[in-house]
């Protein structure tokens, strides 16, 4: 098919529009799950309500910078990685500065995946233990997941199985929000002043550095990530908006160009309200049930103990039903880091022309590949730490609040300066995205300063 016949006007009603979302749906996909899961209610039930402004704010303030990165590379077609090679500043084998410091950090924050494995892991011995020894048992099950997760991206299995994990995703998503709602007839009901106390932008007054160390991770961890950013472009391309557009010399691009921004600013905020609902559902379950019991969830038990958060607004009968869709909400929040892994470092790889972009079936082994490496290192990382999932997955979020979302938010404000002005954003739009950027980054490095007492 040439690239004439790809050309498509983007849909104007609303049902051919909702049909048309994809890319900003995936990225919530792979959110929802370590990060609502497990670093939300663990934060919650650590420092009760007092750190919800943090969660709001991760999850909102991110939605400019989805909206420009997506912008650049659909009307460019062009992955970030391409697109910052003209970035200001020394490079490494003409690779900016700031790619390079963004895969440091990014390949230390890949620990929070053994987490995943972990979560999992001791779920599984929790409903059937495969050894008498609980840490063979755990590695065991944890050696199963790889192997599962390996054979559904190798033979391809995913597209059949993602509408059953999905579902069960969705309904431990909306649980959450029903199980809020329900929580106002039991002794865990939230009040107003309950609500207000999350809204002082205070870190509280027990151990602030830990609290500051909390607000990175949740930076790091909640709305759209750093990686998530970077993994964004991809998507677009793969649901093929970019090819929609045809050439910018061709006749109406700029009128199909607007029109495909539109729905893309229509799938950013779809996904973003989700993800906004829903985490802070979980951390207000976890504020108002675990913090007023005094519980932290830990160990390779930390996803059985945060499910107290439904059996304490549902009853007991409602384990079961976490269980399945923690299950599905984790494993394919594993998938997706392992498929956007495979891309972001393919991408890296295409950048150092040590693979070749134009040839689609180099790219797709390497993505392979990296895969198959990322699962098995994550699991021979997980087989020597298997006992504290929940801090290595709080851990890699801080990782990505420090060294990720920052600098992606630095890179994202530079390219939709450099975007044709047909297509450029609002004079609104501009100082929404430096707001967005400048808070960011300064709620990360006012949090580096009190955790290391200049504050």
């Amino acid at each position: 098919m040439n690239q004439d016949q790809q050309i498509r006007n983007a849909p104007v009603k609303f049902w051919p529009t909702l049909l048309t979302m994809g890319p900003g749906i995936v990225i919530a996909a792979g959110v929802i799950g370590s990060g609502e899961l497990i670093n939300t209610p663990l934060q919650a039930a650590k420092f009760g309500f007092v750190l919800f402004w943090a969660v709001i704010l991760s999850c909102v303030i991110k939605y400019f910078l989805q909206v420009e990165v997506g912008r650049y590379c659909l009307t460019t077609n062009q992955t970030i990685f391409q697109v910052l090679r003209d970035f200001p500043g020394p490079k490494l084998r003409r690779v900016s500065w700031l790619v390079w410091i963004f895969m440091f950090g990014w390949f230390f924050a890949q620990i929070g995946a053994s987490g995943l494995v972990g979560a999992m892991s001791g779920l599984f011995h929790g409903i059937s233990a495969l050894n008498p020894d609980t840490i063979r048992s755990i590695q065991i099950w944890g050696i199963l997941i790889v192997l599962a997760a390996q054979l559904v991206l190798w033979k391809s299995l995913y597209q059949p199985l993602e509408k059953i994990m999905v579902s069960l995703a969705l309904i431990l998503s909306i649980s959450a929000i029903v199980g809020l709602i329900m929580l106002q007839g039991t002794p865990y009901k939230i009040s107003i002043e309950d609500i207000f106390t999350g809204l002082s932008f205070s870190l509280g007054d027990t151990d602030v550095r830990l609290a500051a160390f909390a607000v990175i991770s949740l930076i790091g961890a909640l709305g759209v990530s750093g990686t998530e950013l970077i993994a964004y472009p991809y998507w677009i391309l793969e649901k093929g908006y970019g090819r929609y557009l045809g050439s910018p010399e061709s006749k109406g691009w700029v009128t199909r160009a607007q029109g495909w921004v539109r729905i893309l600013k229509f799938d950013v905020a779809l996904a973003t309200s989700l993800a906004t609902v829903i985490t802070c559902s979980y951390f207000l379950l976890g504020a108002a049930i675990l913090f007023k019991q005094g519980q932290v969830p830990s160990g390779i038990g930390v996803v059985e103990q945060i499910s107290i958060i439904f059996t304490e607004s549902y009853g007991p009968w409602a384990k079961i039903i976490f269980f399945m869709s923690a299950l599905a909400t984790l494993f394919s929040t594993l998938l997706a880091a392992t498929a956007v892994s495979g891309r972001i470092v393919t991408d890296f790889l295409c950048t150092l022309n040590l693979v070749n972009r134009n040839q689609p079936k180099s790219v797709q082994k390497s993505h392979k590949i990296i895969q198959s490496i990322f699962l098995w290192c994550t699991l021979i990382l997980y087989l020597f730490f298997p006992d504290r999932p929940g801090y290595m997955v709080i851990l890699s979020h801080y990782i990505i609040g420090v060294f990720g979302t920052p600098l992606v938010a630095v890179a994202v404000c530079w390219m939709a300066f450099r975007i044709n002005r047909s297509m450029r954003m609002s004079s609104l739009g501009a100082w929404l995205l430096v707001g967005s950027a400048v808070v960011i980054i300064g709620s990360v490095v006012l949090g580096l300063a009190v955790q290391s007492g200049l504050i």
